[in-house]
Protein backbone atom coordinates (compact mmCIF):
# COMPACT_ATOMS: atom_id res chain seq x y z
CA UNK A 1 0.00 0.00 0.00
CA UNK A 2 1.22 3.31 -1.23
CA UNK A 3 1.91 5.95 1.62
CA UNK A 4 0.40 9.10 1.12
CA UNK A 5 2.62 12.21 1.28
CA UNK A 6 2.10 14.75 3.81
CA UNK A 7 2.35 18.22 4.19
CA UNK A 8 4.21 20.04 6.69
CA UNK A 9 3.80 24.05 7.92
CA UNK A 10 5.72 25.43 9.83
CA UNK A 11 5.40 28.83 12.02
CA UNK A 12 3.51 29.92 15.44
CA UNK A 13 1.00 28.27 16.88
CA UNK A 14 -1.72 29.27 18.91
CA UNK A 15 -4.76 28.53 20.77
CA UNK A 16 -7.56 31.06 21.21
CA UNK A 17 -10.67 30.01 22.79
CA UNK A 18 -10.32 26.67 22.35
CA UNK A 19 -9.51 27.02 18.44
CA UNK A 20 -6.54 26.00 16.94
CA UNK A 21 -4.23 28.30 14.83
CA UNK A 22 -1.17 28.10 12.66
CA UNK A 23 0.44 31.24 11.07
CA UNK A 24 2.62 30.39 8.71
CA UNK A 25 3.64 30.72 4.55
CA UNK A 26 2.08 28.14 1.61
CA UNK A 27 3.39 28.33 -1.81
CA UNK A 28 1.07 28.44 -4.66
CA UNK A 29 1.47 25.11 -5.53
CA UNK A 30 -0.03 23.95 -2.39
CA UNK A 31 -3.08 26.43 -2.97
CA UNK A 32 -3.89 25.65 -6.40
CA UNK A 33 -3.83 21.83 -5.49
CA UNK A 34 -5.92 21.58 -1.85
CA UNK A 35 -7.31 25.49 -1.71
CA UNK A 36 -11.02 24.90 -1.88
CA UNK A 37 -14.00 27.86 -1.83
CA UNK A 38 -17.31 27.67 -0.72
CA UNK A 39 -18.68 29.81 -3.67
CA UNK A 40 -22.29 30.79 -2.94
CA UNK A 41 -24.94 28.95 -5.43
CA UNK A 42 -28.22 30.68 -5.65
CA UNK A 43 -29.98 28.01 -6.84
CA UNK A 44 -29.36 25.11 -4.63
CA UNK A 45 -28.68 27.82 -1.60
CA UNK A 46 -25.45 26.19 -0.85
CA UNK A 47 -21.82 28.09 -0.15
CA UNK A 48 -21.35 31.54 1.30
CA UNK A 49 -18.30 33.05 -0.83
CA UNK A 50 -18.51 35.91 -3.24
CA UNK A 51 -18.37 34.77 -7.30
CA UNK A 52 -15.13 35.16 -8.70
CA UNK A 53 -14.72 38.79 -10.71
CA UNK A 54 -12.39 38.00 -13.52
CA UNK A 55 -11.04 41.53 -13.96
CA UNK A 56 -10.01 41.23 -9.80
CA UNK A 57 -8.24 37.79 -11.09
CA UNK A 58 -5.98 39.64 -13.63
CA UNK A 59 -5.04 42.73 -11.63
CA UNK A 60 -4.51 40.96 -8.62
CA UNK A 61 -2.18 38.45 -10.80
CA UNK A 62 -0.36 41.32 -12.81
CA UNK A 63 -0.04 43.21 -9.65
CA UNK A 64 2.50 40.41 -8.11
CA UNK A 65 3.94 39.18 -11.41
CA UNK A 66 5.09 43.08 -11.57
CA UNK A 67 6.82 43.04 -8.10
CA UNK A 68 4.25 43.36 -5.33
CA UNK A 69 3.93 41.49 -2.25
CA UNK A 70 1.36 39.78 -0.31
CA UNK A 71 1.71 41.27 3.68
CA UNK A 72 -1.48 39.96 4.26
CA UNK A 73 -2.32 36.59 4.95
CA UNK A 74 -5.18 34.27 3.29
CA UNK A 75 -7.31 33.30 5.96
CA UNK A 76 -8.08 29.14 5.53
CA UNK A 77 -9.45 26.34 7.37
CA UNK A 78 -9.14 22.87 7.93
CA UNK A 79 -12.97 21.87 9.00
CA UNK A 80 -13.68 20.12 11.77
CA UNK A 81 -14.78 16.77 10.01
CA UNK A 82 -10.92 16.93 9.14
CA UNK A 83 -9.24 17.93 12.71
CA UNK A 84 -8.54 14.26 13.02
CA UNK A 85 -6.23 14.19 9.56
CA UNK A 86 -4.03 17.46 11.44
CA UNK A 87 -1.39 16.67 13.41
CA UNK A 88 -0.23 19.20 15.16
CA UNK A 89 3.27 19.13 17.14
CA UNK A 90 4.45 21.95 19.42
CA UNK A 91 7.97 23.11 19.91
CA UNK A 92 9.97 22.24 23.20
CA UNK A 93 9.48 19.65 25.73
CA UNK A 94 6.19 17.84 26.95
CA UNK A 95 4.55 20.22 28.56
CA UNK A 96 4.33 22.15 25.71
CA UNK A 97 2.31 19.66 24.12
CA UNK A 98 0.08 19.28 27.13
CA UNK A 99 -0.37 23.14 27.35
CA UNK A 100 -1.55 23.29 23.54
CA UNK A 101 -3.63 20.31 24.41
CA UNK A 102 -5.26 21.41 27.40
CA UNK A 103 -6.29 24.56 25.97
CA UNK A 104 -7.96 23.26 23.18
CA UNK A 105 -9.66 21.05 25.21
CA UNK A 106 -10.53 23.52 27.84
CA UNK A 107 -11.17 26.54 25.41
CA UNK A 108 -8.62 28.59 26.88
CA UNK A 109 -6.24 30.67 25.39
CA UNK A 110 -2.12 29.86 24.56
CA UNK A 111 0.67 30.64 21.87
CA UNK A 112 3.54 29.11 20.84
CA UNK A 113 5.55 27.59 18.03
CA UNK A 114 5.27 24.76 16.25
CA UNK A 115 4.22 22.47 13.06
CA UNK A 116 1.15 21.24 11.49
CA UNK A 117 0.90 18.13 9.25
CA UNK A 118 -1.65 16.46 6.78
CA UNK A 119 -2.38 14.49 3.98
CA UNK A 120 -2.07 16.20 0.33
CA UNK A 121 -5.20 15.51 -0.27
CA UNK A 122 -6.90 17.63 2.36
CA UNK A 123 -9.47 20.46 1.39
CA UNK A 124 -7.89 23.68 2.84
CA UNK A 125 -11.26 25.83 2.49
CA UNK A 126 -9.84 29.53 1.73
CA UNK A 127 -12.67 31.89 3.46
CA UNK A 128 -10.47 35.10 2.61
CA UNK A 129 -8.64 35.95 -0.06
CA UNK A 130 -10.04 33.92 -2.68
CA UNK A 131 -8.96 36.27 -5.72
CA UNK A 132 -5.56 36.27 -4.55
CA UNK A 133 -5.22 32.84 -4.62
CA UNK A 134 -7.01 32.77 -8.18
CA UNK A 135 -4.29 35.28 -9.32
CA UNK A 136 -1.46 33.01 -8.22
CA UNK A 137 -2.79 30.52 -9.56
CA UNK A 138 -2.86 31.78 -13.01
CA UNK A 139 0.47 32.78 -12.53
CA UNK A 140 1.94 29.83 -12.76
CA UNK A 141 0.01 28.84 -16.06
CA UNK A 142 1.32 31.39 -16.93
CA UNK A 143 5.12 31.05 -16.49
CA UNK A 144 6.92 28.74 -14.38
CA UNK A 145 8.93 30.66 -11.77
CA UNK A 146 6.22 31.60 -9.10
CA UNK A 147 6.06 28.25 -7.26
CA UNK A 148 8.13 29.45 -4.61
CA UNK A 149 6.71 33.27 -4.09
CA UNK A 150 5.77 32.90 0.11
CA UNK A 151 2.21 33.18 0.49
CA UNK A 152 1.01 33.80 4.02
CA UNK A 153 -1.67 32.43 5.55
CA UNK A 154 -3.57 31.92 8.53
CA UNK A 155 -5.13 28.68 9.15
CA UNK A 156 -8.04 28.15 11.63
CA UNK A 157 -8.11 24.18 12.33
CA UNK A 158 -11.28 22.25 13.02
CA UNK A 159 -13.79 25.21 12.78
CA UNK A 160 -17.44 23.73 11.38
CA UNK A 161 -19.09 25.28 8.11
CA UNK A 162 -21.23 27.31 10.19
CA UNK A 163 -18.20 29.03 11.76
CA UNK A 164 -16.24 29.48 8.98
CA UNK A 165 -19.22 31.14 7.25
CA UNK A 166 -19.30 33.42 10.23
CA UNK A 167 -15.34 34.34 10.23
CA UNK A 168 -16.09 35.27 6.70
CA UNK A 169 -19.03 37.41 7.46
CA UNK A 170 -17.48 39.45 10.33
CA UNK A 171 -13.87 39.74 8.42
CA UNK A 172 -15.52 41.18 4.93
CA UNK A 173 -18.57 43.46 6.67
CA UNK A 174 -16.18 44.79 9.07
CA UNK A 175 -13.61 45.16 6.71
CA UNK A 176 -14.72 45.48 3.24
CA UNK A 177 -17.77 45.80 1.56
CA UNK A 178 -19.52 42.75 0.75
CA UNK A 179 -22.36 43.14 -1.38
CA UNK A 180 -25.52 44.05 0.55
CA UNK A 181 -27.48 40.97 -1.68
CA UNK A 182 -24.65 38.55 -0.57
CA UNK A 183 -24.74 40.21 3.30
CA UNK A 184 -28.68 39.98 3.32
CA UNK A 185 -28.38 35.86 1.80
CA UNK A 186 -25.37 35.19 4.58
CA UNK A 187 -27.32 36.97 7.23
CA UNK A 188 -30.66 34.80 7.16
CA UNK A 189 -28.56 31.78 6.50
CA UNK A 190 -26.59 32.50 9.85
CA UNK A 191 -29.89 33.16 11.74
CA UNK A 192 -31.50 29.65 10.72
CA UNK A 193 -28.78 27.82 12.21
CA UNK A 194 -28.03 30.27 15.15
CA UNK A 195 -30.91 31.13 17.92
CA UNK A 196 -29.00 33.33 19.76
CA UNK A 197 -28.04 35.29 16.29
CA UNK A 198 -31.71 35.57 15.76
CA UNK A 199 -32.69 37.07 19.06
CA UNK A 200 -29.55 39.58 18.57
CA UNK A 201 -31.67 40.58 15.73
CA UNK A 202 -34.80 40.57 16.93
CA UNK A 203 -33.40 42.90 20.42
CA UNK A 204 -31.53 45.79 17.40
CA UNK A 205 -34.49 45.88 15.66
CA UNK A 206 -32.93 44.00 12.44
CA UNK A 207 -34.82 40.66 12.20
CA UNK A 208 -36.82 42.55 9.32
CA UNK A 209 -33.49 41.78 7.33
CA UNK A 210 -33.92 37.73 7.73
CA UNK A 211 -38.04 38.46 7.86
CA UNK A 212 -37.92 39.95 4.92
CA UNK A 213 -35.67 36.91 3.02
CA UNK A 214 -38.36 34.47 3.81
CA UNK A 215 -40.81 36.49 2.60
CA UNK A 216 -39.36 37.04 -0.54
CA UNK A 217 -38.76 32.86 -1.45
CA UNK A 218 -42.54 32.76 -0.11
CA UNK A 219 -43.50 35.29 -2.76
CA UNK A 220 -41.63 33.67 -5.46
CA UNK A 221 -43.52 30.57 -4.99
CA UNK A 222 -46.50 32.40 -5.35
CA UNK A 223 -47.95 33.22 -9.19
CA UNK A 224 -48.11 37.27 -8.78
CA UNK A 225 -46.27 40.44 -10.45
CA UNK A 226 -42.98 39.29 -8.34
CA UNK A 227 -42.63 36.14 -9.55
CA UNK A 228 -39.43 35.96 -11.10
CA UNK A 229 -38.44 39.71 -10.32
CA UNK A 230 -35.81 39.19 -8.18
CA UNK A 231 -31.94 40.14 -8.58
CA UNK A 232 -30.35 37.40 -5.95
CA UNK A 233 -26.62 37.24 -4.50
CA UNK A 234 -24.17 36.02 -7.18
CA UNK A 235 -26.41 36.48 -10.27
CA UNK A 236 -25.89 39.32 -12.73
CA UNK A 237 -28.58 40.69 -14.60
CA UNK A 238 -29.16 40.00 -18.17
CA UNK A 239 -31.95 41.41 -20.72
CA UNK A 240 -34.70 40.00 -20.92
CA UNK A 241 -34.47 37.55 -17.44
CA UNK A 242 -37.32 39.16 -16.05
CA UNK A 243 -35.54 40.30 -12.88
CA UNK A 244 -35.95 44.36 -12.16
CA UNK A 245 -35.53 44.08 -8.66
CA UNK A 246 -32.24 43.99 -5.67
CA UNK A 247 -33.97 41.01 -3.66
CA UNK A 248 -31.70 43.96 -0.62
CA UNK A 249 -33.78 46.88 -1.57
CA UNK A 250 -37.17 45.04 -1.69
CA UNK A 251 -36.34 43.13 1.54
CA UNK A 252 -35.29 47.29 2.81
CA UNK A 253 -38.93 48.46 1.35
CA UNK A 254 -40.78 45.63 3.23
CA UNK A 255 -39.40 47.53 6.91
CA UNK A 256 -42.72 49.53 7.32
CA UNK A 257 -44.74 46.29 6.26
CA UNK A 258 -43.36 44.03 8.58
CA UNK A 259 -43.60 46.19 11.56
CA UNK A 260 -47.30 46.52 11.23
CA UNK A 261 -48.66 44.53 14.98
CA UNK A 262 -50.85 42.83 12.63
CA UNK A 263 -48.08 41.16 10.34
CA UNK A 264 -44.84 41.35 13.35
CA UNK A 265 -45.63 37.82 13.95
CA UNK A 266 -47.12 36.55 10.84
CA UNK A 267 -45.40 33.32 9.44
CA UNK A 268 -43.59 34.21 6.14
CA UNK A 269 -46.07 32.59 3.49
CA UNK A 270 -48.73 34.81 4.97
CA UNK A 271 -47.36 37.97 4.79
CA UNK A 272 -45.71 36.92 1.44
CA UNK A 273 -50.10 36.28 0.31
CA UNK A 274 -51.23 39.40 1.77
CA UNK A 275 -48.21 41.30 -0.39
CA UNK A 276 -49.07 39.12 -3.49
CA UNK A 277 -52.95 40.39 -2.88
CA UNK A 278 -51.76 43.67 -2.46
CA UNK A 279 -50.06 43.69 -5.56
CA UNK A 280 -52.65 41.93 -7.68
CA UNK A 281 -54.71 44.93 -6.25
CA UNK A 282 -52.44 47.47 -7.37
CA UNK A 283 -52.14 45.41 -11.09
CA UNK A 284 -55.77 45.56 -11.54
CA UNK A 285 -56.06 49.56 -11.78
CA UNK A 286 -52.42 50.02 -13.49
CA UNK A 287 -52.71 46.90 -15.94
CA UNK A 288 -50.15 48.27 -18.50
CA UNK A 289 -47.77 49.01 -15.91
CA UNK A 290 -47.30 45.26 -15.54
CA UNK A 291 -47.57 44.16 -19.18
CA UNK A 292 -43.62 45.11 -19.52
CA UNK A 293 -42.58 46.01 -16.03
CA UNK A 294 -38.78 47.03 -16.77
CA UNK A 295 -40.53 50.29 -18.76
CA UNK A 296 -42.29 51.12 -15.90
CA UNK A 297 -40.85 52.06 -12.29
CA UNK A 298 -44.01 50.53 -10.41
CA UNK A 299 -42.11 47.57 -9.30
CA UNK A 300 -38.49 49.35 -9.21
CA UNK A 301 -37.13 51.48 -6.08
CA UNK A 302 -39.90 54.40 -6.40
CA UNK A 303 -42.75 52.53 -7.05
CA UNK A 304 -42.31 49.61 -4.81
CA UNK A 305 -40.55 51.96 -1.67
CA UNK A 306 -43.94 54.30 -2.25
CA UNK A 307 -46.28 51.61 -2.25
CA UNK A 308 -45.11 50.03 0.61
CA UNK A 309 -44.85 53.30 2.51
CA UNK A 310 -48.79 53.06 1.89
CA UNK A 311 -49.18 49.50 2.68
CA UNK A 312 -49.92 49.99 5.98
CA UNK A 313 -53.18 52.97 5.45
CA UNK A 314 -54.33 50.43 2.55
CA UNK A 315 -54.68 47.06 4.83
CA UNK A 316 -56.32 50.04 7.42
CA UNK A 317 -58.96 50.82 5.36
CA UNK A 318 -59.11 47.39 4.04
CA UNK A 319 -59.88 45.81 7.63
CA UNK A 320 -62.60 48.69 8.37
CA UNK A 321 -64.29 48.04 5.41
CA UNK A 322 -64.83 44.29 6.20
CA UNK A 323 -62.78 43.03 2.93
CA UNK A 324 -59.93 40.34 3.07
CA UNK A 325 -56.37 40.69 2.90
CA UNK A 326 -55.96 38.06 0.60
CA UNK A 327 -58.55 39.12 -1.82
CA UNK A 328 -57.00 40.79 -4.76
CA UNK A 329 -60.03 42.91 -5.38
CA UNK A 330 -60.16 44.68 -1.69
CA UNK A 331 -56.92 46.17 -2.58
CA UNK A 332 -58.55 47.18 -6.19
CA UNK A 333 -61.13 49.04 -4.47
CA UNK A 334 -58.77 51.07 -1.91
CA UNK A 335 -56.70 51.73 -4.82
CA UNK A 336 -59.55 52.57 -7.34
CA UNK A 337 -57.96 56.30 -7.64
CA UNK A 338 -54.33 55.30 -8.02
CA UNK A 339 -55.25 56.15 -11.77
CA UNK A 340 -55.16 59.98 -10.91
CA UNK A 341 -52.02 60.39 -9.75
CA UNK A 342 -50.79 63.37 -12.66
CA UNK A 343 -47.52 65.16 -13.14
CA UNK A 344 -45.95 66.80 -16.68
CA UNK A 345 -43.49 65.90 -18.35
CA UNK A 346 -41.54 67.71 -21.55
CA UNK A 347 -41.75 66.17 -25.02
CA UNK A 348 -40.36 67.77 -27.94
CA UNK A 349 -39.73 70.84 -26.47
CA UNK A 350 -43.64 70.54 -24.89
CA UNK A 351 -44.82 70.46 -21.13
CA UNK A 352 -47.14 67.07 -21.36
CA UNK A 353 -49.64 66.20 -18.71
CA UNK A 354 -49.72 62.57 -17.99
CA UNK A 355 -51.46 60.14 -15.78
CA UNK A 356 -52.45 56.57 -14.81
CA UNK A 357 -49.56 54.55 -16.32
CA UNK A 358 -48.00 56.96 -18.34
CA UNK A 359 -47.50 58.37 -15.08
CA UNK A 360 -44.97 55.28 -13.99
CA UNK A 361 -43.35 54.89 -17.48
CA UNK A 362 -39.22 55.29 -16.89
CA UNK A 363 -38.29 58.65 -17.92
CA UNK A 364 -41.61 59.82 -16.79
CA UNK A 365 -42.83 61.66 -13.62
CA UNK A 366 -42.43 58.92 -11.42
CA UNK A 367 -38.67 58.48 -12.34
CA UNK A 368 -37.99 61.96 -10.62
CA UNK A 369 -38.71 60.60 -7.32
CA UNK A 370 -35.21 59.58 -6.88
CA UNK A 371 -33.58 59.02 -2.79
CA UNK A 372 -35.20 58.35 0.26
CA UNK A 373 -36.83 62.51 0.38
CA UNK A 374 -38.32 61.49 -3.34
CA UNK A 375 -39.86 58.48 -2.27
CA UNK A 376 -41.35 59.93 0.59
CA UNK A 377 -42.71 62.57 -1.11
CA UNK A 378 -44.35 60.16 -4.12
CA UNK A 379 -45.71 58.24 -1.09
CA UNK A 380 -47.29 61.12 0.25
CA UNK A 381 -49.13 61.77 -3.30
CA UNK A 382 -50.31 58.56 -3.48
CA UNK A 383 -51.68 58.52 0.27
CA UNK A 384 -53.91 61.77 -0.34
CA UNK A 385 -55.84 59.17 -3.26
CA UNK A 386 -56.70 56.96 -0.12
CA UNK A 387 -59.63 57.11 1.69
CA UNK A 388 -58.75 57.55 5.35
CA UNK A 389 -59.38 54.88 7.71
CA UNK A 390 -61.46 57.40 9.98
CA UNK A 391 -63.88 57.71 7.29
CA UNK A 392 -65.39 54.24 8.11
CA UNK A 393 -65.16 53.72 11.72
CA UNK A 394 -67.91 53.82 13.35
CA UNK A 395 -67.72 54.86 16.85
Amino acid sequence: MTEVKKVRLYGAVCVQRGTAMLQSYATPLLLRDQGVVDVHNPETDEGYQRALVTSRIKQTADYYDKGGRMPNPLLINIREEDYSRVKVVIDGNAGAQAAFDDAVINETNWVGSGYIEFDRDLELWVYDGQHRREGLVRLLERHGGFDDFPVPVSLTLGLDTQSEMTEFYEVNTNAKNVSTNLAFTLLSKMAEEDPDLRDALVGADRDWITRGQAVIKELEGLEGPWKGRFQYANTRKKRGDGSIMPMPQFVRSLKPVLDMPLLKRADPLTVANVINAFWLGVAKVLPEAFENPEGYQIQKGQGTVALHRVFPQVIEVVRSRGGKLGEPNSYAEVLADLPALNGTVVEDGNMVAVDGADYWKTGSVASGFSGDAGRRRLASLIQTLLPRPSDTIEL
